[in-house]
């Protein structure tokens, strides 16, 4: 099996479930991504490409089982995305790669021009016949401590682009990781479908009253613009089959049970971090 992505958080996801399933797995780089540098030594489970040469992309996937793509180095822009994106699909056609899982970028915390990359690839997905699932995960659960979450003078507040009784699906990192690596080993279940993944659906002030209890102090809820123009009335996001998520992934996190598994320290740590101006705590 093969991974781009692997240096985030969904892709390393995905490398360590399957690795826990004894599947050999190799993380794909593009040549100009440094982040390959800090793998620890690991240099046998790690293949480098030029990502704009077709061939060198086509020889780095001969072979492969199945390839699982998440476009998020931080260093490339939407085109430069795209572009890959669409070379990647290419290029796992070309070398026969038998199974494709595309992670999509489709939650309402999403910039626009991210949500349109996935589109566009997807589409070239379609266009082509790869054999391809796509996963499309709702709004990530780590968007709480990293972007919602704040302290203004006393008072916590959780400040969303939503009203306070919007439905928002979300997600935990880890489990899209999770879900992709599945779809990959159980291909009999995710074969050629388009996933919308979610592990819970709750309103912002449901979000805010599970902070507080957990935070032990009031957390209140303030629907705030987003780039200055929107303010969600609800999320615009497809219907989330939880009930069969769960059913493939048993550990697949509600709000609650991300909390319990470390996102509580998560948002205690980014809060300590922000009143003492200290460094990004993901």
């Amino acid at each position: 099996m093969v991974v781009v992505g692997a240096a985030g958080y969904q892709g390393a996801a995905a490398v360590r479930h399957l690795r826990s399933l004894a599947v050999e797995t190799r993380a794909l780089f593009d040549e100009r991504d440094e982040r390959r540098r800090d793998r620890g030594g690991d240099e046998s489970g790690t293949l480098v490409a030029d990502f704009d040469d077709p061939g060198s992309l086509t020889s780095a996937l001969h072979g492969a089982g199945a390839l699982i793509v998440v476009l998020e180095d931080p260093a490339t822009g939407p085109d430069d995305r795209l572009r890959h994106g669409r070379a990647l699909a290419d290029a796992a056609l070309e070398a026969e790669v038998g199974r494709l899982v595309f992670v999509a970028a489709t939650g309402a915390d999403h910039h626009r021009l991210a949500c349109d990359v996935s589109t566009a690839t997807e589409q070239h997905l379609r266009e082509i016949g790869a054999p391809a699932t796509v996963l499309r995960p709702a709004t990530f659960m780590e968007e709480v401590p990293w972007y919602w979450l704040s302290r203004l003078g006393r008072d916590l507040t959780l400040a969303t682009p939503f009203e306070a009784g919007a439905h928002l699906p979300l997600v935990a990192l880890e489990d899209v990781g999770v879900l992709a690596a599945l779809a990959v080993t159980r291909p009999e279940e995710f074969a050629d479908r388009t996933i919308a993944v979610a592990g819970d659906i709750a309103t912002p002030l449901e979000l805010a009253a599970q902070l507080s209890a957990g935070l032990g102090e009031p957390v209140r809820h303030e629907a705030v613009q987003v780039e200055g123009v929107f303010i969600y009335q609800e999320a615009s996001t497809p219907v989330h089959d939880i009930d069969w998520l769960r059913s493939v992934h048993p550990g697949l996190r509600t709000f609650a049970g991300w909390l319990d598994d470390g996102g509580l320290d998560l948002c205690r740590r980014r809060l300590e971090a922000a009143r003492g101006g200290g460094r990004d705590t993901r």
